[in-house]
């Protein structure tokens, strides 16, 4: 019979090949793969659906299979800013391992997703033993580091209309990079938690744009017209 493996000897086997299919993991010794993949198990995880929550303790990491990840980051009066996406084959929810044992954001289905979920012990043998896989972690959080100085800044020293044409001309640039659509998927509330500000706010600068012309907005959806005017806001140096 076909469908999904019922087997614990299947699911092992399942995570095995998908480890074996990462670039994050290759190299890595057959018995540390198996003692990852005995560590691990698929979980599906709906759209708006949260993986972990911010300050809960962490006793284990994730790799995306299928779908999107976002991270998000809730401030001290409620709102949540988004700091990061995760597609397949990205590791996430390590830092809480390496560091004070407790999440530093949360990690929620922004579509839905499936991901393996890898017991924090395994993982930690697995990294004692393997040089390489503990250079490549470093090198992704050293990355995310980076990101999170370049977005700190945007925040630090862009005004409101700075901060949404950023956000617009990234994610309209990604777009084009890929199967360009000619817009971009993204509401005014998914906008304000990528910008930090709140709604009203993204609201009224997308109307004065769209007044003038250098866009157009529809049910999650934004095409942008005039690409030079919005760069003007965040600076030659893209903010």
């Amino acid at each position: 019979m076909g469908g999904e493996p019922t087997t614990q000897s299947d699911l092992h086997g399942n995570a095995l090949k998908f480890l074996r299919g990462l670039p994050l993991f290759a190299g890595l010794a057959e018995d540390s793969l198996a003692t990852l993949a005995r560590g691990s198990r698929f979980r599906q995880v709906g759209r708006g659906d949260y993986l972990f929550f911010q300050h809960e303790s962490g006793d284990s990491v994730y790799v995306v299979r299928s779908g999107m990840v976002i991270v998000v980051l809730m401030s001290a009066d409620g709102r949540e800013l988004i700091i990061s996406e995760l597609h397949p084959g990205d590791l996430f929810g390590e830092v809480a391992l390496l560091s004070s044992g407790r999440r530093t954001a949360g990690a929620m289905a922004h579509e839905d997703s499936s991901v393996l979920e890898l017991s924090g012990r395994a993982f930690i043998a697995v990294l004692d033993r393997e040089p390489s896989l503990a250079r490549r972690i470093l090198e992704i959080i050293i990355g995310r580091l980076s990101d999170a100085h370049e977005r700190e800044g945007a925040l630090a020293f862009l005004d409101a209309p700075g901060r949404v044409a950023r956000v617009l001309l990234e994610m309209d640039e990604r777009d084009r990079r890929g199967l360009d659509k000619g817009y971009v998927n993204l509401s005014q509330e998914e906008l304000a938690q990528r910008t930090g500000l709140t709604r009203q706010t993204v609201a009224r600068e997308l109307g004065e744009w769209r007044r003038a012309g250098w866009l157009l907005t529809g049910r999650g959806r934004i095409m942008l017209l005039n690409r030079p005017a919005l760069h003007r806001y965040i600076g030659p140096d893209g903010g």
